[in-house]
């Protein structure tokens, strides 16, 4: 059965992200970008506009892991929003090499014109910056 997302409730557009990268749909997973996102990787490097975001969204995908959250917080102000949650992933690399990762992701989100959720500052390893 297909799944179903409201994208213009911020969960469902998070939920809506995970689902393109557990499928491999490295479109799907970009079309939840601002034109003007940001894209904080572990090293702290920030990687602006889509064309650039989408090197390491592809990485990801080919991954196909399952990425679940296991708590969050949504905080809206108008056409703004601050995310915030703890995830998990599980994926197998492409030998076979079963990956885990856990972390903390904090995101400021837009609503577009067609009332979308859109990431427009996306830091997945947020909790990273708290660590020695």
């Amino acid at each position: 059965m297909p799944e179903n997302f409201d994208r213009t409730q911020p969960l469902d557009a998070v939920k809506y992200f995970r689902h393109c990268i557990l499928i491999g749909d490295l479109e799907g997973a970009l079309s939840c970008f601002d034109k003007d996102a940001i894209y904080i990787e572990r090293d702290g490097e920030e990687i602006k506009g889509l064309e650039n975001i989408k090197k390491p969204l592809e990485h990801l995908c080919g991954w196909k892991p399952n990425i679940q959250g296991i708590k969050h917080k949504a905080t809206v102000v108008g056409n703004l929003a601050v995310w915030a949650d703890k995830w998990v992933l599980k994926a197998n690399a492409p030998d076979g090499t079963l990956i885990e990762m856990n972390g903390a992701t904090t995101c400021m989100m837009k609503k577009n014109e067609e009332g979308i959720w859109l990431w427009l500052v996306d830091n997945p390893f947020a909790g990273q910056i708290f660590e020695d």
